[in-house]
């Protein structure tokens, strides 16, 4: 996920409609946007900045998850060493 930062400050803040309004932006605007297709401008990161009162540095935080660890597993009959 890109900006899971930003993802969860958007769901706890309310509906992205009103968001977008908030920034002057439209809502499909700022969908094409959470989903990759198009580039936040630099005065839209600060405005989304300012509107969820958390810093920018913060919500345009590129997220990698944690790699998966092998797991072995034991079927049954067999036995581990």
């Amino acid at each position: 996920m890109k900006f899971a930062h930003l993802l969860w400050a958007i769901s706890n803040w309310g509906r992205r409609y009103r968001l977008a309004h908030s920034i002057s932006r439209s809502e499909a605007r700022l969908s094409r946007c959470l989903s990759g297709r198009a580039n936040f401008t630099p005065e839209e990161r600060a405005a989304l900045s300012r509107v969820l009162r958390f810093p920018e540095s913060w919500l345009f935080e590129e997220v990698t998850p944690p790699r998966e660890k092998q797991v072995t597993r034991i079927t049954a009959g067999s036995e581990a060493k």
